[in-house]
């Protein structure tokens, strides 16, 4: 063994096998006693302070005109194309539950895995047989800065003056678009729709067809 390792070794020896003793060596310096600043207390100050400073007012302005600008122009849905090369699809609307439905007593109403076809109400839980759905509404998916789709829009609207059509922007302004059609218009917000009937292109048209959605898309790429 090298002289510095046996040297290291001895000394840690040495220190590990002696006996530690602790010493109180006075106190040095100012002390405090420790305060803990209830959590309530401290955002009750913390509110005070920016209402006196002004800031309170100005978050509340902003917030406001954060809220005004979502509600004019919600967040568009990314991904969303035109098509040249429009294609018919059917999209199954079935939902499976993924966990048993009790009621305020933990009696299980339907359980985990049914599977419900809104448009097949032979799939619906009743002990009574119902009718067959139909659906009359229409859904139709458009970008409202497209000037293209507000033209289809119009031009379907005009060819199909009897059927209900629920207007849906993936983007754009919904106020903006009322004053173009004249008629309520909803907005996919985070996409959440566009997503379960698989919408690649726009504008699609969504209409039951039998058992299932029947998706349609339009090429609009000829329309001013």
């Amino acid at each position: 063994m090298k002289p510095a390792a046996l040297l290291l070794t001895v000394t840690l020896g040495s220190f590990l096998s002696s006996p530690l003793y602790a010493k109180h060596l006075g106190v040095i310096g100012q002390t405090f006693e420790i305060v803990e600043m209830d959590m309530l207390d401290w955002i009750q100050a913390r509110l005070a302070q920016l209402e006196a400073n002004g800031e309170m007012a100005k978050m509340e302005d902003q917030f406001k005109e954060q809220v005004k600008r979502s509600v004019q122009r919600p967040a568009p849905v990314k991904g969303l194309t035109t098509t040249t090369s429009p294609s018919t699809y059917f999209v199954d609307p079935s939902m499976t539950l993924a966990e048993d439905i009790r009621n305020e007593k933990g009696e299980v109403l339907f359980a985990k895995g049914l599977t419900i076809n809104p448009f097949d109400s032979s799939t619906w839980p009743s002990n009574v047989p119902l009718p067959p759905m139909a659906l009359s509404k229409q859904l139709a998916f458009l970008d409202g800065d497209d000037e293209r789709q507000i033209a289809w829009a119009k031009a379907y609207r005009a060819e199909h003056p009897d059927v209900t059509v629920k207007w849906i922007l993936t983007n754009g302004e919904p106020e903006a678009v009322f004053k173009a059609l004249g008629e309520r218009i909803y907005f996919d917000q985070q996409g959440n729709i566009t997503r379960k009937l698989t919408i690649k292109h726009i504008p699609t048209l969504a209409k039951q067809e039998g058992k299932q959605w029947m998706m349609q898309e339009f090429d609009v790429s000829g329309l001013n």
